[in-house]
C-alpha cells in the first residue's frame, strides 16, 4: 500500500473512510438523517450522540445504505432489553478500510475517532453490529492499530443480544420456519463468537439445522478480506457461493441466516447472479420481528 500498489476498490474505500467517516461515503449529516428517518418510519427510538451511556453501538455503512433494518433491528432489541446506549457522530463507523487496504494511518485514525467516542460518553462497552472484519480488527487488533489499551470491551452484537437472553432479559416468539446459520468467517473461526449464534437460534427457531461443515469449519461467503469490495472478484465470489448452496441444499431448507452485513451483501450479489431461489437473512432482523416486549429496567 505504501507504494501505491493494490486494489484500486480498496484504496478508495479507505480514503473515503478517512475523508468522509465511511467507505461509502456516510458522512456526519447523513448519519443524522438515517437516523432520524429510521427512527420515525419504525416508530423507535435510536438515540445519537447522548450525553452519556454505559454502551457504545457501532454501525457499518453497508447496513445503513443497504440493509438499513439492521440497525432498527438492534435498537429495538436494545431498547427491549433496557440497554443504556447510544450512536456517535464522532465515531460510528465499525469497519476498518485501513487495515484492509495496509494503509495503518487511515486505519488509526478509524480506531481513534471509536476510541474518542466512547471515552466521551463514558461507555465501557463497545458493541459491534453485524460486520465479521469489523469485529475482527477491532477486538483483536484495535490496541495494536491504536497504539494503547482500548478503554473499554468490544463485544459482536451476537455475544451481547446471547447474553441478554441467558440472563432473562430478552425472550421471543417460537419460529417454525426450518432454517440453517452461515457462520461469518471473522465472528466464528476468527472471533471465538461461534456458540452466540446457536444461543439465539435455540431462544427463537424451532426447525434449527446445522450444514456441513458447520462452526469454526464453516464454508466462507467469498467476500471475506476486503474482496466483496473488489469488482474484479465477482466471478470467484460466485463460484465460492455455489459450494454454500450445495450445503444449504443438503440442510433440506431453504432459509438460511447469518450475522455478517459484508457476508450478506456477498451472498445477495452471488444469489441473485445464480439464480439461487432460497432466502437470506439477518439473525438480529430474525430476532427484532419476534422480540416479547416488555416494560424493562435500563442498565
Amino acid at each position: 500500500a505504501a507504494a501505491g500498489l493494490g486494489p484500486a476498490d480498496l484504496f478508495q474505500a479507505a480514503d473515503n473512510a478517512r475523508d468522509k467517516g465511511s467507505p461509502l461515503g456516510v458522512t456526519k449529516a447523513v448519519l443524522a438523517d438515517r437516523v432520524e428517518w429510521l427512527s420515525d418510519e419504525h416508530e423507535t427510538d435510536i438515540p445519537l450522540d447522548k450525553d452519556t451511556a454505559s454502551h457504545l453501538l457501532l454501525v457499518s455503512s453497508i447496513e445503513l445504505m443497504k440493509y438499513p433494518l439492521s440497525v432498527v433491528a438492534m435498537a429495538k432489541l436494545l431498547n427491549a432489553a433496557g440497554v443504556d446506549w447510544t450512536l456517535s457522530s464522532e465515531g460510528y463507523e465499525s469497519t476498518n478500510f485501513g487495515f484492509l487496504s495496509g494503509k495503518p494511518d487511515i486505519a488509526k485514525i478509524m480506531l481513534t475517532r471509536i476510541a474518542t467516542a466512547a471515552e466521551k460518553v463514558g461507555a465501557k462497552t463497545v458493541i459491534v453490529p453485524e460486520c465479521g472484519h469489523a469485529f475482527g480488527v477491532l477486538r483483536w487488533s484495535g490496541a495494536n492499530i491504536l497504539g494503547r489499551p482500548l478503554p473499554f470491551t468490544v463485544t459482536h452484537i451476537t455475544e451481547f443480544l446471547a447474553g441478554l437472553v441467558q440472563g432473562g432479559r430478552l425472550s421471543f416468539k417460537r419460529v417454525d420456519t426450518p432454517m440453517t446459520y452461515h457462520d461469518p468467517c471473522q465472528i466464528s473461526r476468527r472471533g471465538g463468537a461461534t456458540d452466540s449464534a446457536r444461543v439465539l437460534l435455540a431462544a427463537v427457531a424451532d426447525d434449527f439445522r446445522e450444514m456441513k461443515p458447520t462452526g469454526n469449519y464453516n464454508w466462507c461467503c467469498g467476500g471475506g478480506g476486503g474482496v466483496q469490495a473488489m469488482s474484479r472478484a465477482a466471478d470467484v465470489r460466485h463460484e465460492v457461493f455455489r459450494i454454500k448452496i450445495d450445503q444449504v441444499a443438503e440442510t433440506g431448507v431453504d432459509t438460511m441466516v447469518s450475522a455478517c452485513s459484508n457476508c450478506r451483501l456477498t451472498m445477495d450479489e452471488s444469489k441473485t447472479a445464480l439464480s439461487w431461489p432460497g432466502t437470506l437473512e439477518s439473525l438480529v432482523e430474525l430476532l427484532a420481528e419476534n422480540v416479547e416486549t416488555k416494560t424493562p429496567t435500563q442498565t
